[in-house]
């Protein structure tokens, strides 16, 4: 039977006919996950951009054994692909010989004899409850009187711990007051399309704001953080995108389709994206040193 199905739908079904998950799928394919699941979803705005749609669905249909060309020229062209799907009518029939087929036991009706066994260990049991409830009825403790004088306290002692306590209030506030927290610091590393940010200096919640220019789109992935393993894309639809980094987390690393017209800011200090020159999919590391109780203190 012929039936007409997406490419994301011909590339997943053959990879699961192999058994591979998407881990052992991006060793077999050199493809990363999040763009085997674009593919896999035809969700080809979280890719780069054509040249790069055309160059994965090439590399990943070819290391699956499918007709790579093909593919490409469903994708030019915009439409499906007509495949045949076989559905063998045997797989689940199942032919019992006369000689096999066996007939159900008619029911002996049960008679009051069949339940003494049952009626027997019930009675038991219940004999066994009567007598600890008995024994612990009978073995009770008196409860011995309460004597209330033997407590007392002092009113003027309640007094003088109350504005003791008060007194101290003040000089904890001023020691807050003169402490103070150092504000974080970004240092930025690498070139080209890789750049390292080590930021300093800062606690979680650690809040890290995209926005982008209008008229731009571009794709969005980042790790140890809430924004989704296939990444997000921004427009002029959705052009901001605000993430939290994993509580703890020692770093995240953010995948971008491009970097023109993008703007990010980590706790409201701003990256400095000029070293990140080329045009296509470019990576930002986060190394992130946060306050300790010693610094914070000082």
């Amino acid at each position: 039977m012929l039936t007409i199905k997406t490419i994301g739908q011909v590339l997943k079904e053959k990879r699961t006919s192999l058994g591979l998950d998407l881990s052992e799928a991006e060793q077999l394919t050199q493809v990363q996950k999040l763009y085997i699941v674009a593919l896999e979803t035809d969700d080809y705005k979280a890719l780069p951009g054509d040249f790069y749609i055309k160059a994965y669905l090439k590399q990943y249909a070819e290391k699956l054994g499918l007709n790579a060309d093909r593919i490409i020229q469903a994708y030019d062209e915009g439409k499906g692909i007509t495949v045949e799907d076989k559905e063998d009518i045997l797989e689940n029939y199942h032919f019992v010989k006369p000689s096999e087929r066996v007939e159900p036991e008619e029911e002996v009706p049960k008679t009051w004899r069949h339940y003494v066994p049952i009626i027997s260990l019930s009675a038991a049991a219940l004999l066994i409850v009567v007598g600890v409830f008995a024994a612990v009825i009978m073995n009770k403790p008196e409860t011995p009187d309460l004597i209330t004088n033997d407590y007392s306290y002092s009113k003027s002692e309640v007094s003088t711990s109350k504005s003791s306590t008060s007194s101290t209030k003040p000089s904890e506030s001023s020691t807050k007051a003169n402490s103070s927290t150092p504000e974080p610091t970004i240092a930025i590393s690498g070139s080209s399309s890789a750049m390292i940010a080590t930021i300093s200096n800062i606690s979680d919640p650690i809040k890290v704001d995209f926005s982008v220019a209008a008229g731009r789109t571009i794709w969005v992935g980042m790790t140890n953080s809430n924004v989704p393993a296939t990444g997000q894309t921004l427009s002029d639809g959705a052009n901001s995108l605000s993430a939290l980094v994993t509580t703890g987390a020692e770093n995240s690393v953010i995948t971008l389709g491009s970097v023109e017209g993008l703007t990010i800011t980590v706790n409201g200090k701003a990256l400095d994206l000029s070293s990140l020159t080329t045009t296509g999919p470019n990576k930002i590391t986060l190394q992130i040193n946060r306050t300790t109780s010693n610094s914070a203190a000082q």
